[in-house]
């Protein structure tokens, strides 16, 4: 397990040739390295804790029944988690209901630690896409301007290969910038997955359990009823997806060959920790489509017109000349933009700057010759 866990820590290094923009890197660095701590939490608490205790009268049998319930999963009944504690029935989502079709089972609790990783995955996917169509392009264009010890001759060597490469491929980027576009478009079609792929996991209700947990928590009732000090109050949503007390039925052969049944008293505790997980993650992962959407939209910006990518890179590379940069974007296309706004974030901006006056004069040059 920690070899696999060691070949994913490159999920949180930084590199230094950056090759995409913040908000994808949330994706790949902060949401996927979170899950794969969540991993660990589970899994260490699953493996060396104890997930779940039940309550027998015989404690010989206590060893299989916790085997037996743990494998073929627990139940309660979910109209019992409107019903007062402790007056009609003892815990929430617990009542003497016998009937089957009235039972929701609760069957994620062993896998949730398998869940976090696939999530993980998921989440890195794209970079991992992204990484083999870049090729290292980005790498191989601005290495030689990070090497503080390349003598004088090398540097201006490396800044002459670079300036052509620019003038002459000046409009050739869009592929590379379509494959980029895609692979941000693939996250957020990763976010939405993921509540889809939870609300199938959790039995249908994971999808509004942010909205739920919100209502509840500010409704009049709650505040009414927390003021009077209920150990418990009925309808928690929190209580409702991950309860803390659930049933298990165990069946046995008697002294006289007669099936003996007993309905045993099953505590989840590993679902005090999955509630803070998921109720967390339902949150984050609102937070992050929203900034992914906005990323999107910008980026839409940028493709359809010239003057928000001129403006774009004056904004954040304030040393170079306006009309250098106008020269640029006005002849280049968003592809063009990508390269050039990469390349600027990888070399220091005095270089940079140098570099856009060379290109952007080289570039009046050749349409003058024309």
């Amino acid at each position: 397990m920690f070899e696999i866990i060691e070949s994913f820590c490159t999920f949180s290094e930084f590199e230094k040739t950056r090759i995409d923009y913040a908000t994808f890197r949330l994706h790949y660095i902060f949401t996927a390295g979170l899950l794969l701590i969540f991993f660990v939490i589970v899994t260490t608490f699953q493996l060396a804790g104890n997930p779940l205790a039940c309550e027998t009268s015989n404690k010989e049998t206590v060893p299989a029944i916790l085997t037996y319930c743990w494998i073929h999963s627990t139940f309660v009944i979910p109209k019992a988690f409107y019903k007062n504690v402790p007056s009609d029935i003892a815990h929430p989502g617990i009542d003497s209901t016998q009937n089957p079709k009235k039972f929701r089972y609760i069957t994620y609790y062993r896998w949730v630690y398998f869940m976090l990783f696939f999530q993980a995955v998921l989440f890195y996917t794209p970079r991992w896409l992204w990484k083999t169509w870049e090729g290292g392009k980005m790498k191989s264009l601005t290495k030689g301007f990070n090497n503080v010890l390349l003598p004088g001759p090398k540097l201006n060597e490396e800044f002459e290969a670079l300036s052509r490469y620019l003038v002459k491929t000046l409009g050739a980027h869009d592929y590379y910038a379509a494959k980029y576009y895609l692979c941000e478009l693939l996250s957020l079609l990763n976010i939405m997955a993921q509540f889809f792929l939870l609300d199938l996991f959790f039995s249908g209700q994971y999808i509004d359990f942010g909205v739920r947990t919100i209502k509840f928590y500010s409704s009049e009732y709650y505040h009414r009823q927390n003021k009077n000090g209920t150990f418990y109050i009925k309808g928690n949503p929190m209580i409702i997806l991950f309860p803390r007390v659930s049933k298990c039925v165990y069946r046995t052969y008697g002294s006289t060959s007669d099936i003996d049944v007993q309905d045993v008293i099953c505590v989840l505790t590993l679902n005090v920790v999955n509630e803070k997980i998921y109720i967390f993650l339902w949150f984050w992962f609102v937070i992050l489509g929203i900034l992914t959407v906005l990323s999107l939209i910008f980026d839409f910006f940028l493709i359809i017109s010239w003057c928000f990518r001129l403006y774009a890179l004056q904004a954040r590379f304030y040393l170079v000349d306006r009309n250098d940069f106008r020269i640029l974007v006005r002849k280049g296309s968003f592809g063009d933009w990508l390269i050039l706004d990469l390349i600027g974030r990888n070399v220091n901006h005095v270089v940079f700057s140098n570099l856009m006056s060379d290109v952007a004069n080289k570039m009046t040059a050749y349409y003058r010759k024309l």
